[in-house]
């Protein structure tokens, strides 16, 4: 065991090419999801808060947390049959293309970033939004102001959301297919190393995958102490 652990952290510090690579391309997929992610659940976050149609978000603030638990592999099943060829949207070829893996994990952290925004949002004093509004400001300017007093969980919401997408599997495998050099990440690759026998090469991956998590967890917690000094 030692000797597979010792083994696998050579095959890392010796910068194995592939390794490597599948590393990038389960960074690049899961970032440009995440920001996709923000740029849609954290103003519709607001848009939650700030609405006074109560029915209609109480039925949509419990569909978005109905959907944080969302199975990854029920994910991805549902967008192979939407994208498929035989599927409603086949005609654009994106079944097994990092494009398809990027809007899975969007799916997968939309709820999740929506669910933290809009909890910290209604930490808030009851007056923060109704004095925003009687300043006179634009929407923008309003939302910007009020969720910089919630930086720090909206950080942690992002935190979470990227923890959640960058290690899951299911939708990873049934949308990208696990194409060398094309579509394999550091999850895909390890469950396929784990089923060849090659122990030595899936720890490299899985103690990579670890180490680039909690790299990002120790900035995130960083920036956050940082803002709140």
């Amino acid at each position: 065991m030692l000797g597979d652990v010792l083994s696998s952290l050579r095959l890392i510090a010796t910068g194995d090419a592939e390794v490597w690579q599948i590393a990038a391309v389960s960074l690049q997929v899961s970032l440009t999801a995440l920001t996709f992610t923000i740029v849609f659940a954290v103003p519709l976050a607001y848009a939650l808060y700030a609405s006074r149609r109560r029915a209609v978000v109480g039925a949509l603030t419990w569909l978005i947390h109905t959907s944080t638990a969302l199975p990854t592999v029920v994910v991805g099943l549902t967008l192979y049959f939407v994208i498929s060829a035989s599927g409603p949207l086949g005609w654009m070829n994106l079944l097994y293309t990092r494009t398809a893996m990027t809007i899975g994990q969007f799916i997968l952290s939309l709820p999740i970033v929506a669910t933290v925004s809009l909890a910290a949002l209604r930490q808030l004093p009851p007056a923060a939004h109704e004095t925003v509004r009687t300043l006179g400001l634009s929407r923008a300017t309003g939302m910007w102001l009020l969720l910089r007093d919630v930086r720090a969980a909206l950080a942690a919401g992002i935190l979470l959301a990227f923890a959640r997408i960058f290690t899951e599997l299911g939708a990873a495998i049934i949308l990208g297919g696990n194409i060398r050099g094309a579509t394999r990440t550091l999850t895909t690759v390890i469950a396929l190393e784990y089923n060849r026998g090659d122990n030595v090469r899936a720890m490299a991956l899985g103690i990579l995958l670890v180490a680039i998590a909690l790299s990002v967890n120790a900035v995130a917690q960083s920036l956050a102490v940082s803002r709140r000094r």
